[in-house]
Parts: structure tokens; sequence; C-alpha cells
């Protein structure tokens, strides 16, 4: 898609008109996942990784943790957008005013939304810095701010999901504390990263990959239909590479299936039809991060390929 379209549409979101309320154009603020619990599953200091997540939070998090080789497949056109928007603020922000800047909701407090969210004067300044190193971004955005204020643009673009500021923290590891906020601006620059806006079901079977993550992107499928995804993914996993096959909500080991359910949730189903050696593995929840409770658990099935002998 040309960045004239992309802003056409971005403006019409804006102004709440027929794009509003299409699938997959909204932008997710920051990742809805408790990435930290689960990136370190997954072996990727200079590994190629290939993610879906337009938050990009599923991105910088990978490159905290070593990776230097990704691509970003999403159906949302503004994933790229958002990408170098978040990388401008962490070259220039410290942690504290990134917050200020991209958190909206529960903001600085509960309840409260934030004023100060995508405030113009910060914006032009990372407008500025990606005028010399990504210039239809800062176009794109440019763009949107003659007409809009900044705020709008947070308000309208942006998925109404977002957690509280103090549970973000915990569920992004570069946004723990300063010293890996700050490693993750020192390594940022030297990565070399892409970008395809498409159904990931299109996916390009002759590149390969060493780590793949599909988010929850399965909740949306029948598991007949995902099974021809996993399938293709695998392809293009390499040996001894590992795939985040999804990522289930609310769940353990003891979770039973309801009908009716999204039916990656149909744990039996899921060993049967697409893998037996697909693997679930339990950790604390983002409702158990938000209200304190260590039984609250979300999960992570993982596949790996395992070499030919």
């Amino acid at each position: 898609m040309d960045i004239d379209k992309k802003i056409n549409i971005a403006l019409d979101i804006c102004n709440q008109g027929k794009y509003k309320k299409a699938k997959f154009f909204s932008i997710y603020p920051f990742t809805t996942e408790n990435i930290s619990a689960y990136v370190d599953m997954f072996d990727l200091k200079d590994k190629k990784l290939l993610t879906v997540g337009s938050s990009s939070d599923q991105v910088l998090n990978a490159i905290l943790n070593g990776s230097q080789d990704i691509t970003l497949f999403d159906i949302c056109p503004f994933a790229q957008e958002y990408y170098y928007l978040k990388m401008a603020a962490i070259t220039l922000m410290d942690r504290q005013k990134y917050l200020e800047f991209f958190c909206y909701k529960n903001y600085p407090q509960l309840f409260i939304k934030n004023k100060r969210a995508f405030l113009e004067s910060n914006f032009y300044a990372l407008l500025t810095y990606l005028d010399d190193i990504k210039p239809e971004v800062s176009y794109f955005w440019s763009e949107l701010l003659k007409k809009h204020k900044g705020k709008t643009i947070r308000k309208n673009l942006f998925s109404i999901d977002e957690y509280e500021t103090y549970v973000l923290k915990q569920m992004n590891r570069y946004l723990e504390d300063d010293n890996s906020y700050n490693l993750l601006r020192n390594r940022i620059s030297d990565v070399d990263i892409s970008f395809i806006y498409d159904n990931i079901f299109n996916i390009d079977n002759t590149i390969k990959y060493d780590n793949i993550f599909l988010s929850n992107i399965a909740a949306y499928y029948k598991l007949t239909d995902f099974k021809y995804l996993f399938d293709e993914c695998v392809k293009v996993l390499n040996e001894d590479g590992k795939m985040l096959v999804s990522y289930l909500y609310d769940t353990d080991i003891d979770s039973e299936y309801t009908p009716g359910e999204d039916e990656i949730y149909n744990l039996p189903k899921v060993y049967n039809l697409l893998s037996e050696d697909i693997e679930l593995t339990t950790f604390i929840g983002n409702n158990g991060l938000r209200f304190h409770d260590r039984r609250s658990s979300d999960s992570v099935l993982t596949y790996k390929k395992s070499k030919k002998i």
C-alpha cells in the first residue's frame, strides 16, 4: 500500500469515517501479551525472527534479547509507521518520557486519560529525527498532524485495548527498568528490520526463519483453517527453530474447553490436528499482573522443529 493511501485511510479513521470500524486497521498501542514471561523461551540472539504484532512490542523485546534480523508481518497497514515512531522515541526520550508520550488510558493514574499523549511538541521532535532516517514515515505522521491534534490521533487511530502502565512495565522487558530501556536504545539502530503488509496466510515460503511468533491470530480462525498456516510456518522454520503457535489468555494446563470458545483453546484437538510435539507453557497472566493474583495464568503453545536424522 503506497504512503498516500495509508494517509487517507488514517485520516478517515481519525475523522470517525468508514474505516473506523474496519477490522485490523487499528494499531495496538502496546502488546496485550505478557512477553516478558515467554521471550526467554526462544534463542533470539543473532537469529532471524518472523513476528506479527502492530504494537511493535514483540520486535522491541526481541531486539533487547539480541535479535538483529526481524520481519514484522501484519495486516495492519500502519505497523511500519508505528515501529519507527517508537524507535525514534526510544532513541530520543528517557523511559518516563516514552511512557508519557505513548500511554493514554489510566495514565498517570487509574481512570485518568493522559492529556500529554502524542503531545505535538514532542511529536514534531520525533519527526525531525525521522526526516533523516525514514522520511516517508515522517511524512505520514506530519500529514495526520496537519489535520488533527496528536491526542485525537492517539485516541482514534489506536485500539482501546491498553493495560495500566504498571502492567505494561511487567509485560515488556524493555520497559521494566532504565537499564533494559537504555540497552534497547543502544541496540535498536543496528537491527535489520523489514515489514510486510499482508495476510500472514500469504507467507513467502522461500525465506527461512529461526523463530516465528504468531501471537494470538489462531483465535480468529477455525482450527482446520489455521492448520494450513501452521504447516506453512513449519516449512519456513529452520531446523531446531521454534514457533510461538499461539498466545492463550486466561488458560493453564487444567483449563477445560467450553464449546463456543475459539478452537485454539481446545488443547486435545490442537495436539491431534496440528502436532503432538506442541507444548503448553503456563505463567502468570495479564490479569494476574493487574490484580496481583499469581493463580491467574496465561499460556503459550510452542513448537520446535527437530533436526532431520
